[in-house]
């Protein structure tokens, strides 16, 4: 039995060996024994470490952008704020890799985004500097030579200094087509592998998307604003489709605001997003700048950054493989900056900058003519008039009229009409051009009429340029060219010059598409004139100049461009006044646009003429701070994001971005006397008892001076009388004594550095000291007798102008200027009371003070101004001054001025570009004055215009 069951066994065993089955479970059970053992290890034995190894891979840090501080007035106006909104933010989490089909699922999720963006249209916050116009052309959105070769040299892949001369000088269009290679959108196809069309404007706002996206992409995770400020629908649209949209969220964000725009817009500036190119300067200031930061660009906003921005919080956590937080590890809360309160009164600024408006308006109102063929070359600067064509022109020149909605079928009745004459005309001169750039004989510029003049002079201007390039300016061969000269004197024939170029070889024919390797001069030719044919219908530039010169013979009337300002809704509608211009004549549109200049309804910055700008700056006598610096004409920084917005802005010849105070330097013509009296005063050339005969005409150099008297005289005069008659011949004579040494030798240069020396004295050698981006001020470096007087090459701003008549005012306090007056905290802490510095103290004579003070009053009383301050009981002190820069355009108008006189509170200083007349400088300053001492309230000057203000002349 045993021995039975043991073959039995024996048996079985041989079997179970000999089996397959066996084999492969032997097998298996090895396998899951190693298996067992490597999960015992990494589970049990090693399973932190794996752990943290894992939880150490997708640990991530995320910033959190600090508040920005608040700005306030002097009176606790609020000016720039911060104020919740809805942003769309896009951040790059992996989920799309480099394989082409990854490319192609990304480019398909920025499809859909742009959709929607479109759908509600939302301008992208691009850094991908072009737009796209409303033509279909393509532009840069920056001037900066810097910026484009930057964007260029990121669409092209290269350092900026490996483009080649071709890339370098690509267009904008070629720029934006390189961009959508280089993302693959021209290869975009949906789920089926069907090619998916994208519109120029899909493709700009993906590139942009896409572009500023990659100048954060070091930072995984970190979020980028690409439209700010959206709707709810909006809102609700983009979270439901977030499944298909890996990255896109929806933030909360703090925006900046800013009130009372444009009046404190200089002032106040405003934020943007920090460009690629200023990264690495402001590290150096401080470290935690990142690309994508929001930071101070223009006024207060950039110079206090720093106090205002706050402090950065940080969150460390952990993301899962698609981005979402599945742990906060630590967090360091972001912190608020510090509020600013400025010395600036926002009723003052607002008040100020009417007044300003109010007088530009009445000066450019009394200076229309309807004399549209006047001779304006033998009179003075201070008489030139203004031809009611060059208005008209101006609301094209300046964009006051959108030219390309007259072509448009919503165009109105006058739109339509101005088109198709612009249209026949623009035709007819075409044809002129094309036949007398084809006149083998004649064509000579100086035989042709203006108009054809000027034409031809611009086809030549942009065969030069960048555009053209057809001629490098640096050619030797090009400037000793025979045709070059005569081209210069008006002596040969754009047909001529040209066909000489190609003949000598310095017209570059590799611009051109040429057939044959080897072409005849006249098929050269043939394709220049093509070149310029072509060039000439496109251009907007030619088209304007065509405006002008169909407007200037009435081709296109006035009183069709005032009907289509009723039309594009640049003026209020009115059915009557539009009717009156539609039936009226060339005398109905010209009294028709006066009124409206005059009520402001169009105002100085839209017509761009001169005047169209000038600047006020009020300061407190006693502590150097600025009570008003206002600038005409302003801009809104709510809308300074907005690219449109801003190349209109850039775009327009009022110069709404320049703040006029600080940055418009100019001659300071008289209101200069007063240094030169001191300086003459303290270095004992005169006493006060000094007698200087004015002959009317200065004979001591070459060329003679002649004073603004001439052909008539002075006289006899001192010191005080000098000052009071503005006397030219005066203070020459004072330049010329500052340059004689006490052996009676006389040295130019001594006369310049005493004349530097004093105006240094006064701050005028250096930046006013306030808080704000400002031109470096320039005193005369040569000739000391019209330096004296206040011309040769000074150049100052108006805030530099204040802060010297301010010293001049309290008898040599000289302050750095200040519009900062304290800081906070979040919790209204005072963190830092500013005060402006007092730099010096200038220890002059009590006999030289009385002199200049005495003279400055009886400027006013007794002298140049006295017919601008009649009825004015304020005892005011001050200096006029007239500056000629260029002889077909009004001179320059500048006060200087200090009241009351006996104990001086306040100073006013007005500058005005081409205002004609210092008269119309002071008048503006009397009217402030009136404001300041409570005369003249906020609401009358809002109420009302610059019906009874006409310019004034003041001799000086």
């Amino acid at each position: 039995m045993i021995k039975e069951i043991y073959s039995l066994i024996k048996e079985l065993f041989s079997r179970l060996f000999s089996s397959r089955l066996f084999a492969l479970a032997l097998i298996f059970t090895g396998l899951f024994s190693v298996l067992g053992i490597h999960l015992f290890q990494m589970q049990i034995m090693q399973g932190r470490s794996y752990l943290e190894s894992h939880l150490k891979s997708t640990r991530k840090n995320l910033v959190l952008p600090g508040t920005r501080g608040n700005i306030y007035d002097k009176d606790g106006k609020l000016l720039a704020y911060n104020e919740l909104q809805y942003n769309i933010t896009i951040a790059d989490t992996g989920a799309f890799n480099s394989t082409p089909k990854g490319i192609n699922n990304r480019n398909r999720m920025l499809h859909k985004l742009a959709i929607i963006i479109e759908k509600y249209q939302y301008p992208i916050l691009s850094q991908f500097k072009v737009i796209l116009n409303e033509d279909g052309s393509f532009s840069y959105a920056t001037s900066s030579d810097q910026d484009r070769l930057r964007l260029l040299a990121n669409v092209f892949r290269k350092d900026p200094d490996k483009l080649s001369e071709k890339e370098r000088n690509s267009t904008a269009e070629e720029c934006f087509e390189q961009a959508k290679k280089l993302y693959h959108f021209n290869k975009l196809t949906d789920e089926n592998g069907n090619p998916i069309s994208l519109s120029d404007r899909t493709a700009l706002d993906m590139i942009g998307i896409i572009y500023t996206l990659r100048l954060t992409s070091y930072q995984r995770y970190m979020s980028t604003n690409i439209v700010e400020n959206i709707s709810r629908e909006c809102m609700a649209e983009i979270l439901e489709s977030k499944y298909d949209l890996p990255g896109v969220d929806v933030e909360n964000v703090s925006v900046r605001k800013y009130n009372y725009a444009p009046y404190l817009s200089h002032i106040v500036g405003y934020t943007g997003q920090v460009q690629e190119g200023q990264l690495s300067d402001l590290k150096k200031i401080d470290d935690s700048y990142e690309v994508n930061d929001i930071v101070g660009v223009w006024g207060l906003e950039k110079s206090e950054d720093l106090i205002l921005k706050g402090k950065k919080g940080y969150k460390e956590m952990y993301l899962n493989n698609v981005g979402s937080i599945m742990e906060v590890i630590s967090e360091e809360k972001p912190m608020a900056g510090n509020d600013i309160y400025t010395t600036i009164s926002a009723n003052d600024q607002i008040s100020i900058y009417h007044l300003l408006e109010q007088e530009l308006a009445g000066i450019l109102s009394s200076k229309l003519t309807e004399n549209n063929d006047l001779d304006q070359s033998k009179i003075k600067q201070s008489q030139l008039m203004i031809p009611v064509k060059d208005a008209y022109y101006q609301l094209i020149n300046n964009n006051v009229l959108n030219k390309d909605h007259f072509f448009t079928e919503e165009a109105g009745e006058a739109e339509k009409e101005i088109a198709s004459r612009f249209k026949q005309n623009k035709e007819e001169m075409l044809s002129q051009i094309e036949t007398i750039l084809n006149e083998e004989n004649g064509g000579e510029l100086s035989g042709l009429p203006q108009e054809l003049q000027a034409y031809m002079v611009y086809i030549y201007d942009y065969l030069l340029s960048k555009k053209g390039e057809i001629v490098d300016p640096e050619d030797t061969r090009y400037k000793s060219s025979s045709a070059y000269t005569q081209w210069k004197n008006d002596a040969i024939s754009l047909h001529d010059f040209l066909m000489k170029g190609i003949e000598e070889g310095w017209i570059d024919t590799r611009k051109l598409s040429l057939n044959t390797e080897y072409s005849d001069t006249n098929e050269i030719y043939a394709l220049f004139v093509q070149k310029i044919m072509e060039y000439l219908r496109s251009d907007a530039g030619f088209d304007k100049l065509l405006y002008k010169y169909a407007i200037a013979k009435q081709t296109i009337s006035g009183n069709l461009l005032l009907r289509a300002l009723f039309e594009q809704n640049v003026l209020t509608q009115d059915d009557a006044s539009y009717q009156a211009l539609a039936a009226g004549d060339a005398h109905t549109a010209f009294t028709f646009l006066l009124d409206k200049i005059r009520k402001i309804e169009l105002t100085p910055a839209q017509l761009a003429l001169d005047p169209c700008n000038g600047s006020v700056v009020v300061t407190d006598v006693k502590t150097g701070k600025i009570r008003a610096l206002v600038t005409y004409p302003g801009f809104d920084n709510n809308r300074i994001s907005d690219a449109a917005y801003l190349k209109k802005c850039n775009e327009d010849l009022s110069l709404p971005l320049l703040n006029g105070a600080t940055q418009t330097q100019l001659a300071p013509g008289s209101s200069f006397k007063p240094i030169s009296s001191i300086a003459s005063l303290e270095e004992g050339v005169i006493n006060t008892d000094t007698i200087i005969d004015c002959t009317g005409k200065y004979e001591e150099v070459t060329p003679n001076i002649r004073c603004w008297i001439w052909p008539s005289q002075h006289g006899n005069e001192n010191l005080v009388d000098g000052i009071k008659n503005s006397c030219n011949y005066f203070f020459a004579d004072l330049g010329h004594r500052l340059a004689t040494d006490s052996k009676g030798n006389y040295n130019s240069e001594l006369g310049m550095e005493r004349i530097r020396k004093y105006a240094s004295d006064f701050g005028l050698n250096e930046k006013s000291g306030v808080e704000l981006d400002e031109a470096e001020p320039r005193i005369s470096t040569y000739d000391p007798e019209r330096s004296a007087m206040g011309q040769a090459n000074h150049a100052f701003n108006a805030a530099q102008l204040a802060r010297y008549i301010t010293a001049v005012a309290n008898s040599g306090s000289l302050y750095k200027l200040s519009i900062v007056d304290k800081i906070k905290d979040p919790r209204n802490n005072a963190v830092e009371e500013r005060s402006p510095e007092l730099e010096k103290t200038l220890s002059y004579s009590d006999v030289t003070w009385n002199a200049v003070h005495e003279g400055l009053r009886k400027v006013i009383t007794e002298g140049v101004a006295k017919s601008v301050f009649i009825g004015q009981n304020i005892a005011v002190a001050g200096k006029t001054g007239t500056a000629q820069e260029r002889e077909d355009r009004g001179n320059h108008a500048v006060f200087v001025s200090y009241a009351p006189y006996d104990n001086p509170e306040i100073s006013v200083t007005v500058n005005i570009p081409y205002g004609y007349s210092s008269g119309n400088a002071a008048s503006l300053a009397n009217m402030v004055y009136d404001y300041c001492f409570g005369k003249l309230s906020m609401d009358t000057i809002l109420s009302r215009d610059a019906s009874n203000i006409n310019s004034l002349t003041v001799s000086d």
